[in-house]
């Protein structure tokens, strides 16, 4: 009986699991047609297969559960691949509120309904397949709510990544109370806690990631703050003037007239043209931004690793972060930011120069390093195309590491070298 009832209850978590990512892609219309239902079926019936099938070889252990996880992940994410990430932050909502109603009466001490029912069988019918099956249709019935929560969820940049990571939380601690109130030998107990460690600690690493970029934007709000007040100040000073101005012009003084107006075009321009945050005027990347013609680029610098602690010499670094610049600012039509940065991780010394430029083509950027490669249009020019070439030689015979990521958003080279 409860063999019967074990494998109803995972059809209908199957279906489940499959249903509300479909769902969720067809009511945003990512997905339509037969093409959709073959989906929806598919991966119901490879879900099951595979549970079963997990269930038969590694039985109900505390690793089950995070293998569980896994396989439903990768039929999703492979059926779904064109719109991954929201069929697998759909799904992971639904896994979410399964793995909580299992958190909830697993802990039932289901001998107790025993006593009372006089029913080994029947009271673990009554106590833990009943309540769960009570939930995935209470799920189902709710799914337009749940629609509504996935489309909330989906607004914040971050949210695949956040549901990711909640899920699997959610597997650490059943995997944690099986383990510890179960009967699994020393060394399987062991992997289990060393795991859950390490699960623990990548969760650190990214929220310190996620940190490092708040701080990041941080800055550059001050910068803007600054900027703000400094035009703010400027907007008065200019008003005085321009209402002096208009006082001469009624008083009919042209020729004090024309003598503020030559002063205030010969020098009284008072709004700088980018913004710099600097960590130290003596450093190389200091000199190489104030010998470029940045025109409206703004550029910031967050120096928290010196390059001085290179083996690298100074006319080399000069002209990696000279050609790398020079080609930013020229791709950017000279407007928009640049953010420079240096850090040691492990022995190891990062420079990252990231740009909001245009998307580097991907049929592009794999040839950019090729000695004579150019995508500029004045190719007549003989110096051109072996900018990023050389650098890519100096970076190499350095014993580092170049390599650049483009997308939408921004355009960035790392460079990596041993210290």
């Amino acid at each position: 009986m409860v063999e019967i009832i074990d494998t109803t209850n995972t059809i209908i978590q199957s279906i489940l699991v499959s249903y509300f990512p479909y769902y969720c892609l067809k009511k945003e219309n990512s997905i339509s047609g037969k093409d959709s239902i073959i989906k929806f079926i598919s991966s119901s019936v490879l879900i099951f297969i595979l549970i079963k099938f997990l269930t038969n070889t590694i039985g109900g252990t505390s690793l089950s559960i995070i293998i569980m996880n896994l396989s439903n992940m990768m039929v999703i994410g492979l059926i779904h691949f064109k719109n991954y990430r929201k069929a697998l932050t759909s799904y992971f909502i639904v896994y979410f509120l399964m793995q909580v109603s299992i958190i909830l009466f697993s802990n039932l001490n289901w001998s107790y309904i025993e006593v009372i029912v006089g029913n080994k069988e029947f009271a673990k019918l009554m106590s833990v397949y009943l309540p769960a099956v009570v939930v995935e249709f209470i799920i189902i019935f709710l799914s337009k709510q749940l629609y509504s929560l996935y489309k909330l969820f989906s607004k914040y940049k971050y949210y695949f990544e956040v549901a990711f990571f909640v899920a699997f939380a959610f597997d650490y601690v059943l995997c944690l109370s099986l383990t510890i109130h179960g009967n699994h030998d020393v060394v399987f107990k062991n992997i289990t806690i060393i795991s859950s460690m390490i699960f623990i600690l990548l969760l650190a690493l990214y929220f310190a990631n996620i940190n490092k970029k708040i701080v990041e934007i941080e800055r550059l709000n001050l910068a803007l703050n600054d900027k703000n007040n400094e035009l703010k100040k400027i907007k008065h000073d200019y008003g005085s003037q321009i209402s002096y101005i208009n006082g001469l012009y009624i008083m009919e003084q042209y020729g004090r007239l024309g003598a503020l107006l030559k002063s205030i075009i010969d020098g009284n321009n008072q709004v700088s043209d980018n913004i710099k945050i600097i960590s130290s005027e003596e450093s190389i990347i200091t000199d190489v931004v104030n010998s470029l013609n940045i025109n409206d680029v703004n550029i910031i610098v967050e120096e928290e690793a010196k390059l001085d602690d290179l083996k690298v010499s100074e006319y080399e670094l000069h002209k990696i972060l000279s050609n790398i610049l020079s080609n930013a600012i020229t791709a950017m039509k000279n407007k928009g930011l640049i953010i420079i940065k240096t850090y040691s991780i492990f022995g190891n010394l990062y420079i990252s120069i990231k740009n909001d430029g245009p998307k580097i083509d991907e049929t592009v950027i794999n040839r950019i390093f090729e000695s004579g490669f150019t995508t500029k249009k004045d190719n007549g020019k003989k110096e051109n195309g072996f900018g990023l070439a050389i650098v890519k030689e100096i970076v190499e015979n350095n014993h580092g590491k170049i390599s650049v990521e483009s997308n939408n958003d921004y355009t960035e080279f790392k460079m990596i070298f041993k210290l």
